[in-house]
């Protein structure tokens, strides 16, 4: 649209703050290094997610999912409690972090005083998954011992039978 006096282009007020929002949010996806979600990402359900990605699973390992099993989980200076999500011989998969922990640790450490069955578990993260529910991460299992072999063997044939 013309300006009847000047000759010049007037935009309309959406544009500049429609561009704005989008440098604002791009800035922001820099700095943080993460993609803001979008309204229908919000709202996926995670177990849903990890059954597809678990149907999927080629590794080398077979994981074994435990329902309502809880742990502690500390990097030395902060300290949580987890859920596990499943199992494998050298590996773990736990759910329900807060976001603080494990920002740069290299190495957590997981224990249980419910279950005498779990041992003191050296875990090192691999990767980690961050939702409206809190952080998920897969971890490698530092010290099998036989003690957590055991553990292994006889959830696995709890969930075989």
């Amino acid at each position: 649209m013309l300006h009847s006096t000047t000759g010049t282009s007037r935009r309309s007020p959406e544009k500049p703050l429609k561009k704005f929002f989008r440098v604002i949010k791009r800035l922001f996806n820099l700095s943080t290094g993460t993609l803001l979600p979008s309204f229908a990402s919000i709202h996926k359900n995670s177990s849903e997610d990890r059954q597809r990605l678990a149907g999927a699973d080629k590794r080398q390992n077979p994981r074994i999912p435990l329902a309502n099993t809880t742990v502690h989980v500390t990097d030395g200076c902060l300290f949580a409690t987890a859920l596990i999500d499943n199992i494998s011989l050298c590996g773990i998969c736990l759910c329900n972090l807060p976001e603080q922990l494990y920002r740069s640790a290299r190495q957590l450490t997981v224990f249980s005083n419910d279950n005498p069955g779990i041992p003191i578990l050296h875990i090192q993260p691999q990767w980690e998954d961050t939702s409206w529910d809190g952080k998920t991460i897969g971890a490698k299992i530092l010290n099998t011992s036989e003690t957590w072999k055991l553990f292994f063997a006889q959830t696995s044939s709890r969930m075989d039978s």
